[in-house]
């Protein structure tokens, strides 16, 4: 196992300066052996390859409740269901930018949503930040780190920080999960309360999203004391296993139940099939960071949000 691996098994933290805890740029990604460490881990020698790759594939993993095409770009709409599904996937090039915004505004203004970009080092076309900034869009929010990691080396790491956890943990205390093809309301509400918006005020749009991919697919529920505390859902997408909607209520936090969690879901892709596992985390889950970190996650890419600010009322 790597020295990453070997510091979850002894249950020591990762080092402060992995590039996966400390906060980073899109410049920071620069770096020929981390290069080699992803071309290892997926197969692709092109990080730029790999994050277009990883853009489809959370594409298919969270799809839109409505989508309308313009030119190189998806327009998504999911009744106000997370950023991701009610902002423009800049996946390919338009003709003119400018006009092509301007279009795209159009369409949020009649969905009743502000006009949102997803914004990733593959947005096409080229400079069109600088056209975001002329249009006065706000400055990047929300950074969040696409990560991957071999499937292998996940189901080990899982497992040591689990062995290290048994030895601490009072006898009857241990963390049970257990799986379903589609969430209940309990998995729902976990998620609800451990921080997820899309399913509080969000639910109805989140379900139906949830109901409409075609992937494999499974919803982890994990206990304590018989207690659903934490959830996850996986998809499976060729070799790639997307892990998506990890929560955990905070009274359960730091008891294993995110891992547990992780562990069911690679233990289930890995029956079907799949090698890589790929994840989105939030800057700000500093917690979840060093959990993956520590399990051989390794980012490849950060995308941002720029959303055009609502213009002032004006005085009756």
């Amino acid at each position: 196992m790597s020295a990453r691996g070997d510091a979850v098994s002894s249950g020591r933290e990762p080092v402060a300066t992995d590039p996966l805890v400390a906060p980073r740029r899109f410049t920071d990604l620069a770096d020929p052996a981390a290069d080699a460490a992803l071309t290892h881990t997926t197969g692709f020698a092109d990080r730029a390859a790999l994050a277009a790759h990883l853009e489809v594939l959370a594409f298919r993993g969270w799809p839109a409740l409505r989508t309308q095409t313009l030119d190189g770009w998806v327009l998504r709409d999911s009744a106000g269901a997370t950023r991701r599904g009610n902002s423009v996937w800049t996946c390919g090039d338009v003709a003119d930018a400018a006009a092509a915004i301007a279009e795209a505004e159009r369409f949020y203004a009649r969905a009743g949503r502000p006009s949102t970009f997803q914004l990733t080092p593959v947005s096409r076309p080229e400079g069109l930040g600088v056209a975001l900034d002329t249009a006065g869009y706000d400055d990047d929010s929300g950074p969040t780190d696409v990560c991957v990691a071999d499937l292998a080396v996940l189901i080990a790491g899982v497992a040591g920080i689990a062995e290290y956890a048994a030895g601490r943990t009072r006898p009857g205390t241990a963390v049970r999960t257990w799986q379903d093809d589609a969430p209940d309301e309990s998995w729902l509400d976990v998620g609800a309360a451990g921080g997820m918006s899309m399913f509080g005020p969000y639910r109805p749009a989140s379900v139906a999203i949830l109901s409409q991919i075609t992937l494999p697919v499974v919803y982890v529920t994990a206990a304590l004391d018989g207690r659903p505390v934490g959830v996850g859902r996986g998809v499976v997408d060729g070799e790639w296993l997307g892990i998506y909607s990890m929560a955990t209520l905070p009274a359960a936090r730091g008891r294993g139940a995110a891992t547990a969690v992780l562990a069911a879901l690679a233990r289930w892709s890995a029956a079907l099939g799949a090698r890589r596992a790929y994840l989105q985390v939030e800057e700000r889950s500093a917690a979840a960071r060093r959990l993956y970190a520590a399990l051989g996650f390794l980012p490849v890419y950060r995308y941002t949000y720029r959303r055009r600010p609502a213009a002032p009322m004006r005085p009756a």
